[in-house]
């Protein structure tokens, strides 16, 4: 434990790490290294990696894929709400295109899962319901995902749940601006080397 605490008192450079830090905001350095925020980037990809397996699994007991599988759940939970539920709502809601959602929903539709009807307010729209097939599929499939969610999370307490969600929240917003500033800075998508400016 001393040999570890005497390590991360070292300089970068001095404990063997890359001279060059890939974050530059105090918030996220810990003595000087990025070596911390590296570690919840990993962290962060490893339980992104496991959450989108979980999400994969769940949808091929009900013989779905992953994508399709959050589709019909976020349909299934936002169909009660007022107004209904459309496709921009549904992309704006799971932060995917309307074009993937759309072409998603036909397959669901397809296969007996959900119902397209004329929204009555808007004709050149949709309104979207699951079907009683796919409600009894996804009862069903509430003996597998409820030990599944609860071990997923099991670590967290109800008050680090309110915050988790709460981050990850703000997280998405901040990755959209991040997307957009790749284009940015990469508006050819390759990298220029510093010209000196």
């Amino acid at each position: 434990m001393a040999d570890q605490t005497r390590g991360d008192a070292l300089l970068p450079e001095q404990r063997g790490e890359r001279g060059q830090l890939t974050v530059s905001r105090p918030e996220l350095l810990m003595d000087g290294s990025d070596r911390a925020f590296r570690q919840l980037v990993h962290d962060t990809l490893a339980f992104a990696a496991r959450i989108q397996e979980v999400r994969s699994r769940l949808g091929a007991l009900i013989g779905l894929s992953g994508a399709q599988y959050t589709i019909l759940v976020a349909i299934a939970h936002l169909q009660g709400r007022e107004g209904g539920v459309g496709v921009n709502l549904l992309a704006e809601h799971l932060h995917l295109s309307g074009a993937f959602v759309t072409i998603e929903v036909n397959k669901l539709v397809a296969a007996e899962l959900v119902v397209k009807e004329v929204n009555p307010e808007d004709r050149r729209r949709v309104l979207l319901t699951i079907t009683p097939k796919a409600g009894q599929l996804l009862d069903d499939l509430t003996t597998v995902q409820r030990p599944v969610n609860d071990t997923l999370f099991e670590c967290l307490s109800a008050e680090d749940f309110h915050h988790f969600r709460t981050i990850v929240s703000q997280l998405v917003a901040t990755g959209d601006r991040t997307l957009k500033l790749l284009d940015y800075l990469t508006p050819d998508g390759a990298l220029r080397p510093d010209d000196g400016r």
